[in-house]
């Protein structure tokens, strides 16, 4: 350890660790007290893959409500969904958690190693500038895998620097890396070891330092843990598995798809990113590269470590300038390098004057956080996608207040986030089952967005449909529930779709609904509930009656368009 990482800060360890917590807590907080934005950035998508491990159990291989296969490995997912089951329902807290803990995660990594190679101080201000800076403030608030992502594969490329320098360490690092592929695939390995390019410049400047160790155990178990995932999904999801998640994700975006750009067109657009989702920060962190690459430290342990730092980050932004498919928030997971040579800048801009410059930093903390909580409940509440989220809020409200979290409603093309507010997992249907269903004589309800496309799935002699939820001279709505009554009310007599099923039942009370089961509660009369199969491929139904007596539970094999009928006497 060179003199650089002896310098001693004012204040000991726990205080740094204690007020990198408390900042990531607020910041999570304020992301969970602002308006929602669940409908912005595909974030409903994830959310429904947590859904269906919750209600369906679906922990190999996830479904969204359209039947498609999760694009991405399950880490998030599983993580999600066991805050949700701690937690008894899917909510923004429990699908925005793991991104603020992996934040919180990385910062302390950020702090612990610059710490040690560098300086206590350095190691804080680069905690610091992970999270007080755009791109920091939205892993604490989004329902996506990437700071899952971004987490481990800070914690790969760390451990693998450690291992490097030390010998030892090898099976530690290639654990994260697997978790790193269970978060996103295997860029996470790639991303990490980008820093080990770190060891031919070494070479070059006449301290080489050779790998050491032995990697085979670790190496083993990375293999157990992804080919073992892989394999398990692949047996319960079967060939469409592989096309979406090899074929479409893996080979599509990496070598042809013609959503996105040619490779390398807008090879400009990471760095500008990484300028504005860093900022302020962002141009310490440049300045901080081009003194690594022109006056690199005397000291062996810090050099080695910034040059570490210098190749993870460069060979990332080189990857993803040359990549086709370019959003900002790719780059999270080598931002913490840059993040730590902007904190080593801060240190050496304030060895001078410490007192005077912790001060100011401490304002700038105050006001950067006074600044977020006027952006989240300023412009950003105002913007039309967090309108649509609120009003979304307010359709469950009514749905909630009127009929029950489990009302049986039709889903037809409506938000996606509709239902994890409502926490249900139902199917979407075409627009001729919901038709179909609103033309019996049961009460029925559809989830619509589009009124057009129920329309046209309509019969000229069908009865009228009325707007229940909101009121028809809202406007703005993305999401409108319609009925074949006048109004949203509890009943015991009613009709709805899942997928390629149609539920009637009279006399009984809907408690739950999934691809396990059917669950309901039985009335003070008898009762009868029809299932019946729209579909030509046979379908397994579980059905289960809750009343006074233990649970009456059945299962039928239905071929395809098959009409179950069963009856059962009252309490």
């Amino acid at each position: 350890m060179g003199n650089e990482a002896i310098q001693q800060s004012r204040f000991p360890r726990w205080f740094h660790l204690g007020a990198i917590s408390i900042l990531a807590a607020l910041l999570f907080a304020l992301r969970l007290a602002a308006p929602p934005n669940l409908l912005d950035q595909d974030q409903e998508r994830p959310g429904t893959y947590v859904l269906d491990v919750v209600k369906n159990g679906n922990w190999l291989c996830q479904r969204d409500l359209n039947g498609e296969i999760t694009s991405k490995p399950p880490l998030y997912t599983w993580l999600a969904a066991l805050v949700a089951l701690a937690r008894g329902r899917v909510d923004e807290f429990a699908l925005y958690l793991p991104g603020a803990l992996s934040a919180w995660g990385s910062a302390w990594l950020i702090f612990t190693f610059g710490r040690r190679y560098f300086a206590p101080r350095a190691g804080f201000f680069g905690a610091l500038a992970s999270m007080l800076c755009t791109a920091g403030l939205k892993e604490f608030g989004l329902a996506r895998t990437d700071g899952v992502f971004a987490l481990t594969v800070t914690a790969t490329a760390l451990l693998g620097f450690r291992a490097w320098t030390e010998g030892k360490g090898w099976t530690w690092f290639w654990v994260m890396a697997a978790l790193a592929t269970l978060a996103k695939g295997p860029l996470g390995v790639v991303l990490a070891g980008g820093g080990f390019i770190a060891a031919l410049w070494e070479r070059k400047s006449g301290e080489p330092l050779a790998f050491k160790g032995n990697p085979l155990l670790g190496i083993g178990f990375f293999l157990l843990i992804t080919v073992g995932w892989f394999l398990l999904a692949y047996q319960s999801a079967g060939k469409p598995f592989i096309d979406k998640i090899v074929g479409k994700e893996l080979v599509g975006h990496a070598v042809n798809d013609a959503k996105y750009h040619i490779p390398g067109t807008l090879f400009y657009q990471p760095p500008l990113y990484y300028l504005g989702r860093g900022a302020p920060w962002s141009l310490l962190g440049i300045y901080g590269l081009w003194r690594v690459w022109r006056a690199p430290s005397s000291e062996t342990p810090a050099r080695r470590f910034e040059r570490f730092l210098f190749c993870w980050f460069v060979f990332g932004l080189i990857l993803f300038s040359l990549a086709s498919h370019q959003r900002g928030d790719l780059l999270w997971p080598i931002m913490p390098a840059a993040a730590l040579l902007a904190g080593r800048e801060l240190d050496r801009l304030s060895r001078r004057a410490t007192r005077i410059f912790d001060i100011a930093i401490a304002a700038v903390v105050v006001a950067m956080f006074g600044g977020f909580v006027y952006y989240y409940f300023g412009p950003h509440a105002q913007s039309s996608i967090v309108r649509q989220s609120v009003a979304l809020n307010d359709v469950v409200a009514a749905i909630e207040r009127y009929g029950g979290s489990e009302f049986p409603l039709t889903h037809l093309d409506d938000p996606m986030g509709l239902q994890i507010y409502l926490n249900t997992w139902r199917p979407r249907v075409t627009g001729e089952h919901a038709a179909k269903v609103l033309r019996g004589p049961e009460p029925a309800f559809v989830a619509v967005n589009d009124l057009k496309k129920l329309e046209a799935a309509r019969k000229p002699e069908d009865p009228p449909i009325y707007t229940v939820v909101p009121s028809p001279d809202n406007n703005g709505y993305p999401v409108r529930i319609v009925s074949n009554r006048q109004v949203l009310e509890p009943t015991t007599s009613f009709a709805f779709a899942f997928g390629d099923l149609t539920i009637r039942a009279s006399g009984a009370r809907l408690v739950d609904a999934s691809e396990r089961e059917f669950v309901f509660e039985q009335g003070p009369k008898s009762s009868e509930i029809t299932i019946v199969n729209e579909s030509s491929e046979p379908r397994t139904v579980r059905l289960r009656i809750r009343g006074e007596s233990p649970p009456h539970r059945q299962e039928r094999v239905l071929t395809g368009h098959e009409i179950w009928r069963t009856k059962f006497f009252g309490k």
